[in-house]
């Protein structure tokens, strides 16, 4: 087993996707915390 975890390359682009959007999320909603 290589030191990369088998869950890696299975979620790597849609955890990054869903952290994209949680990310979109927060900007939209940064106008109302600043």
């Amino acid at each position: 087993q290589q030191g990369e975890p088998r869950g890696t390359r299975i979620f790597g682009p849609v955890g990054r996707e869903l952290r994209e959007k949680k990310y979109m999320k927060i900007v939209s909603l940064a106008p109302e915390v600043l």
